[in-house]
């Protein structure tokens, strides 16, 4: 520990994170990772989770939770046996089946959709209260649809909604997306089948398994 401490001293300016912000971890606790770094051959070993939400890595150091930044310097993580690397400024966890690899950079947005009045039904009055998440899964492409967590103690109804960025490259073309218009977009004459696809299996590239299908497909009709 002593060793992480002086190596981050040097490289990071660390921040204590111990403010009411909301976060989206990306893992139901802290797990066991590694971080590598620019210029360096050593790999750090640490207890963390990613938020999803602020695009953020939190770790602790003893019994302190600390947020490291200046992730630019981060060359590649591994957390809970799954790697990430960093594509546009932006941490992507690396994918990969017999179609391919797929880039997903996790991210989540925050939606309310009303309060919760009288008899349990959700209104859309406002009322200022303190949020809190507690997430009893990790979001792998398996259970991504569990991400509709809401605090027991809150009037606020909010929902995680997915606002994840896919990478991915077809004959050694690259192509970044988010949405399926951007498919429809970047490949107009498979437009039409990749409709009528994700129509009739109900599939949404908010949901990463989702997207998944979708880009394998894809591949499939080029």
């Amino acid at each position: 520990m002593k060793r992480i401490v002086a190596l981050l001293s040097v490289v990071f300016a660390l921040t204590f994170s111990v403010s009411a912000q909301k976060r989206f971890y990306l893992f139901p606790d802290f797990v066991d990772g590694s971080l590598s770094f620019m210029g360096n051959t050593k790999t750090e070993h640490l207890k963390m989770n990613i938020d999803a939400l602020g695009q953020k890595i939190f770790y602790y150091q003893g019994e302190t939770l600390m947020e490291l930044v200046n992730m630019n310097m981060v060359k590649s993580v591994e957390a809970d046996g799954r790697s990430f690397i960093f594509k546009d400024g932006m941490l992507c966890e690396i994918c990969e089946n017999e179609n391919g690899v797929i880039l997903i950079n996790w991210k989540f947005r925050n939606v309310n959709v009303g309060s919760r009045g009288a008899m349990g039904f959700t209104t859309q009055a406002k009322v200022e209260v303190l949020r809190t998440y507690d997430l009893d899964a990790a979001y792998t492409l398996q259970n991504f649809g569990r991400y509709a967590e809401q605090d027991t103690y809150s009037t606020e109804v909010w929902k995680k909604k997915g606002d994840n960025t896919y990478f991915f490259s077809i004959e050694g073309t690259e192509y970044k997306v988010k949405k399926l218009k951007d498919l429809y977009k970047a490949f107009p004459d498979a437009a039409k089948q990749l409709k009528s696809f994700a129509k009739s299996n109900q599939l949404t590239m908010e949901n990463a398994a989702d997207a998944v299908r979708i880009i394998d497909y894809l591949r499939t009709l080029l």
